[in-house]
């Protein structure tokens, strides 16, 4: 495989030295005073050409366009915005909140038929799922968003599609068809001199060289990459050809240099506020740390990992209650809506029964067999209706407590992570107190100090209770109903029983041995005052 081909060459020669498509807009919308159609393009170029170099100041552009839109009724205007704002979203790593988007201007491009919108949603849908690792549906809607660019004749669009195709078949160790998609790719590219398309083609080849060990020219790929990111404002590039240098720096044992590059890589991701890429960052920093001994800042580096992934999955959550409360409201709204088409149905009966008391007695007995069997007819309606609507909301309530299931254990295995990290670095604090001399000696007994308080802080076991309790509403409460005089360390041990963890698991939570364990449950048991014959997990299984 060549290293820098002629196409590529080209274009590394036109560099830009900033953005002046940027600055156009902005004096365009500065001096556009009319809320129209016009302001809703304005706006949304701008946060289209502001998602790679700045994606939180990119949603607030397509969120004043999508508002003015909605006022406008410009559904060219309104599809265009969401796909800003979901694209936006996926460069931060908001994934549930950019697939909501992108999904809704979807909708609006197909229901406007307008082939060449509804490619690009699909292939940005197809980013989200590429993140996410679920390489067999990304592929589908890769595929599918490039026979509509083909069959509307946007090769551009199709290239930068082919490079995302790459990226995964890199990702599979299908160097043959990674490199394939990329030849096509740099060709059109090449062409039409696309500095942010040949941008990502260089980077997917220094990817691709990395993969196959070929590190000299993984580096040669990455830092051209690099340097057509900078000039072109590419922060999320910019990050991403950092990340990836230091990738190549730590396979071959350059470690000092990989981190250099990992500190300009943090410096441009937090530019652009993106939880995906801090959090990769911090971690990479963080095994630095350990593999160079530096273990207070190891602790540091990997509480910030922690707060990027919990920042991501806080993100999720919040995105998910809004829509539990958005589809509740929309289905009480229902609910109003069919009790009052039953309202009227009954007032326009009565007013029939009225007017059918001037008939004779015959009519009026057929009236009256009539009605009374609308009115068995609603009933068995308003039974079924009444039927489903408590099957929904029994639905609605397991997946809630699934929902708390899947959040109390994900945090636990946190809570266990965690408490593993801290034991390892006091094995090798210990290992380190035998051959140390005695002021390296005392210092190393106060990092050992240091770390046993983290290990014994009280807010992850707040913060686990909180949780707890949502999941188990007056738990707590119940239990020391029974025995008021318990402590903090009994409630602990009765939620991780009742949670079924294993002995080992507990006493990894705790920080204790698996033999304490045994102990704190058999005093646990007596202190309760149960039966021989009942174990505490039999007890906690009773207390709901």
């Amino acid at each position: 495989m060549r290293l820098i081909s002629a196409s590529l060459l080209t274009v590394l020669s036109l560099y830009m030295l900033a953005n002046p498509r940027i600055d156009s807009l902005k004096y365009e919308l500065f001096n556009h005073t009319s809320e129209d159609v016009v302001k809703v393009q304005l706006l949304n170029s701008l946060g289209y050409e502001y998602w790679i170099i700045n994606p939180v100041q990119s949603i607030i552009y397509g969120q004043q366009a999508k508002a003015l839109a909605e006022i406008l009724n410009d559904s060219n205007g309104l599809a265009f915005s969401n796909r800003v704002i979901g694209v936006a979203h996926w460069a931060r790593g908001s994934y549930d909140r950019g697939l909501e988007y992108l999904l809704d201007g979807l909708s609006l491009y197909r229901n406007m038929s307008d082939t060449l919108g509804e490619a690009n949603c699909l292939m940005n849908i197809g980013l989200i799922y590429s993140d996410r690792t679920d390489d067999e549906l990304a592929l589908e809607y890769y595929f599918d968003a490039l026979k509509l660019f083909e069959k509307v004749g946007a090769t551009n669009r199709s290239a930068t599609t082919y490079v995302k195709v790459a990226t995964i078949f890199i990702r599979q160790e299908n160097f043959n068809a990674a490199y394939d998609f990329l030849q096509r790719a740099e060709y059109i590219h090449g062409s039409d001199q696309f500095m942010y398309g040949m941008s990502e083609i260089l980077n997917r080849y220094g990817l691709l060289k990395t993969k196959t060990e070929e590190y000299d020219s993984a580096a040669l790929y990455l830092n051209h990459s690099l340097e057509v990111s900078e000039k072109i404002q590419d922060i999320d590039g910019v990050t991403r050809n950092y990340l990836y240098l230091a990738d190549v720096a730590i396979l071959t044992n350059r470690i000092n240099k990989a981190e250099d590059f990992l500190n300009k890589a943090l410096v441009a991701a937090r530019k652009v506020q993106s939880h995906k890429l801090l959090k990769e960052i911090y971690d990479r920093l963080q095994q630095i740390a350990r593999e160079k001994g530096n273990l207070e800042r190891a602790i540091i580096y990997y509480d910030r990992y922690v707060q990027q992934k919990d920042s991501i999955f806080n993100e999720q959550t919040l995105n998910n209650i809004s829509r539990l409360e958005a589809e509740l409201a929309t289905a009480e709204q229902k609910r109003q809506l069919i009790a009052k088409e039953n309202e009227i149905v009954i007032l326009e009966q009565k007013s029939e029964i009225q007017n059918t008391r001037i008939f004779v007695l015959i009519i009026l007995m057929v009236t009256v067999i009539v009605f009374a069997a609308l009115i068995i007819r609603n009933r068995q309606l308003a039974a079924q209706r009444n039927e489903q609507l408590a099957k929904k909301e029994a639905d609605e309530a397991k997946q809630e407590l699934e929902f708390k299931n899947r959040e109390l254990v994900s945090y636990t295995v946190n809570f266990v992570q965690k408490n593993r990290l801290f034991e390892e670095l006091m094995d090798s604090v210990s290992e380190m107190k035998k051959t140390s001399v005695d002021d390296a000696r005392q210092n190393l007994i106060g990092m050992e100090r240091t770390i046993k308080r983290h290990l014994q802080i009280d807010r992850d076991w707040e913060d686990f209770k909180m949780r707890f309790e949502n999941l188990h509403t007056g738990f707590f409460d119940k239990i020391l109903d029974r025995e008021s005089s318990l402590t903090g360390n009994d409630l602990k041990l009765c939620a991780l029983v009742k949670m079924n963890f294993s002995i080992k698991e507990i006493s990894e939570m705790m920080g204790i041995s698996t033999e304490s364990v045994k102990t704190a449950r058999y005093r646990l048991k007596k202190k309760l005052n149960l039966p021989g014959e009942m174990s505490i997990n039999d007890f906690l299984n009773t207390v709901s």
